[in-house]
């Protein structure tokens, strides 16, 4: 009887053991899942290139989102969109500017302006100006959608959103546009910037009333009076998955670098 008691405390033993070791198993699986179940995998963003800008925005655009640029004349919003596809571009990320108001010669010649390695960039790949020809706005998604294809475009600008309204007569016609404009980008995957203006004064946020509910996004630029002179200011008014500033911030345009935002300063104002 002995030796089968043995036996058993043996086999007894055995069992326990691979019993801790299951549970010791279990409770690292439990633990791995708690922890990917929490962290699904971080949310990528992209970074704007504006110094100060992206301070505001918890480091940068979340990626593949459309974000409406809205401001009055002068306040800096091509030079905004420039910046971030200099920026990615230099990074190693492709972008497009789509031109549907000035020709190609004068946005690169701003671009020049400030510095920017530009004609370099586009030799290598990384950075392709377009000025589509005005004729339907079928055509015009048709050349988003190949350049963006042809280049691999990671970063998109749009200059300007208001000019489409030039292609409908009903203002629901120019909805259903942007709606559709809205599906390609996220088809297509580019994290984009579209440059809408307002009119002097306005309260609106963009010309068609829809774009700001459309948007992932919503940058307004500012140009202020204060005293004697004028001032450049923004404001993050909507950015989807971010805890941003709701403050409005000071901006400068210079050279080199194209803009600064003063992401410790604030203004003022009476504006809403």
């Amino acid at each position: 009887m002995t030796g089968v008691n043995i036996k058993f405390h043996s086999l007894h033993d055995e069992l326990e053991d691979h019993h801790k070791k299951i549970e010791l198993i279990t409770k690292e699986a439990e633990k791995l899942l708690t922890t990917y179940t929490a962290n699904p995998g971080e949310l990528q963003r992209v970074p704007t290139g504006v110094e100060g800008f992206d301070e505001l925005i918890e480091g940068g655009i979340p990626q593949k989102s459309l974000v409406l640029l809205s401001g009055t004349t002068g306040t800096g919003k091509s030079i905004f969109g420039m910046k971030f596809l200099i920026h990615g571009a230099q990074t190693g990320e492709p972008g497009i500017y789509i031109s549907l108001q000035e020709s190609m010669e004068e946005t690169l010649n701003q671009m020049r302006f400030f510095g920017w390695p530009v004609d370099e960039l586009i030799e290598k790949g990384l950075l392709l100006i377009v000025q589509p020809e005005l004729y339907n706005y079928e055509a015009l998604l048709t050349i988003i959608e190949d350049t963006i294809d042809k280049v691999k475009a990671k970063r998109l600008v749009i200059d300007s959103l208001s000019i489409i309204g030039m292609y409908f007569e009903e203002p629901f016609k120019i909805r259903k546009s942007l709606l559709d404009l809205e599906t390609l980008l996220k088809k297509l995957g580019c994290t984009t910037l579209a440059i809408s203006e307002i009119g002097e004064g306005q309260n609106e946020l963009s010309p068609y009333g829809v774009e700001e509910y459309v948007a992932d996004g919503v940058f307004v630029l500012y140009y202020l009076r204060q005293g004697n002179m004028f001032l450049r200011a923004v404001a993050i008014r909507k950015l989807r998955s971010t805890k941003h500033s709701t403050k409005i911030h000071p901006v400068e345009i210079e050279r080199p670098g194209g803009m600064l935002v003063y992401p410790s300063e604030e203004v003022f104002t009476d504006i809403t």
